[in-house]
């Protein structure tokens, strides 16, 4: 058998921060376990992982975004909900309502540094202090910069960077990367002197330009001496598996929402893959990758093994890495832009409240949320859920 290609190499040890991070997302998985071996419509007492998406808007159209891509499902959203974003207030009340446990706290969007209100959350943020992970393009990290640099060791700043110059251009747009690099580099030196104490980490989309040249990108990243590098598989759902959501959707969950007119679920948008000759080479990256040892730590979202690599990247159904149990609908927290809460981060068709009309610990034990708990251990895992990064990230 081969070993995970996550055995990547790395010189660099986990700081007393990361293993404290960890040892608690352990913690709660393990506790999540029980609970739901117990119950099947189990959830913690308060989420283990808070994520809020601050706003739809993006100042980039990448051609693999399954919101603003071609094929997008933000494009069929109405002007006044696709320019909403998540009210000051309800923000201030999901992290007081928080304080005690203070969970990891994910802002993503759209592009989340183009939130309104991010001045006044940052300020939040210091009232009711937790580990943040901001998922950003890096564009508007200069402009943020005074706001961002408050948030010292809590902050982690993800960047998607999809490859060197010409490569990353491609998916993002002219002169995207020489910016993004720009604002990249300012981060990393200012971590040097000291006036920045959070951590920088890149995510870096595999396409079909790439695939072939990750290696390069790590010299790169190693050079600039990067924390981590997240290689992202293309969540490919294909027309076939999307129809067989469209069915198990309408079957199981029509109490939940309307179900979508065919063809029209998010689920549908996600078409950005890997062309099938290019899952050779993709491996033997992999392999090379896993051939020597980092500075940075190397990870692959999902975490599979090359004997999982293939079907995944094919976007077939099968579930890869051992996980067949998602705990994430258990004890992690989406909300959306507009305020509704779903039971799963990627497709709001699974609304399950709205965090404007109660408390969050109100919304986390509705009865609807329940149901899809319950549910899902009847039914089991969707034809979507082998694709999603919450499933291996939270999951068994």
């Amino acid at each position: 058998m081969e070993r995970k290609l996550t055995e990547n190499r790395s010189s660099r040890t986990l700081t007393p921060t990361e293993f404290a991070d960890v040892r608690r997302k352990l913690t709660v998985r393990s506790r999540t376990k029980r609970g739901v071996g117990a119950d099947p419509g189990y959830a913690t007492d308060l989420p283990g992982e808070l994520s809020l998406q601050l706003t739809y808007s993006c100042n980039l159209r990448c051609d693999h975004c399954f919101q603003w891509n071609d094929q997008g499902f933000l494009r069929d959203y109405s002007r006044d909900r696709v320019t909403s974003e998540l009210d000051i207030e309800v923000l201030e009340r999901l992290l007081r309502e928080t304080d005690e446990t203070r969970p990891k706290t994910w802002l993503w969007g759209g592009e989340p540094l183009m939130y309104r209100r991010l001045p006044e959350l940052v300020e939040l943020l210091l009232r009711y202090p937790r580990k943040v992970n901001i998922c950003t393009n890096g564009l508007l990290i200069e402009r943020n910069l005074e706001h961002l640099l408050k948030l010292g060791s809590n902050l982690n700043l993800t960047v998607s960077l999809d490859g060197l110059e010409a490569d990353h251009e491609a998916l993002r747009g002219p002169r995207s990367f020489s910016r993004t690099e720009r604002n990249l580099k300012t981060l990393l030196d200012l971590r040097r002197r000291g006036e920045y104490q959070g951590e920088v980490t890149v995510n870096s989309m595999v396409s079909n330009a790439t695939v072939g040249r990750l290696y390069e990108f790590m010299e790169w990243a190693e050079e600039l001496e990067l924390h981590s590098v997240f290689f992202q598989l293309p969540w490919w759902i294909t027309p076939e598996a999307a129809a067989r959501m469209d069915e198990v959707y309408a079957r199981d969950f029509a109490w939940l929402n309307p179900p979508p007119p065919p063809g029209q679920a998010t689920w549908h948008s996600y078409t950005y893959h890997l062309e099938p000759e290019n899952i050779p080479v993709l491996r033997e990256s992999m392999r090379r990758l896993a051939g020597r040892v980092w500075r940075p730590w190397i990870r692959y979202t999902p975490e599979v093994t090359l004997d999982d690599v293939t079907d995944f990247a094919l976007g077939r159904s099968r579930l890869v890495a051992g996980k067949s149990t998602c705990l994430a609908v258990s004890s992690r927290l989406e909300v959306h832009a507009d305020g509704k809460v779903s039971s799963c981060k990627f497709f709001p068709e699974f609304i399950v409240g709205d965090i404007r009309d109660g408390t969050l610990a109100e919304v986390w034990h509705s009865p609807a949320f329940r149901r899809v708990r319950t549910t899902l251990r009847a039914t089991g895992l969707m034809p979507v859920c082998s694709k999603c990064s919450s499933l291996y990230e939270n999951g068994v």
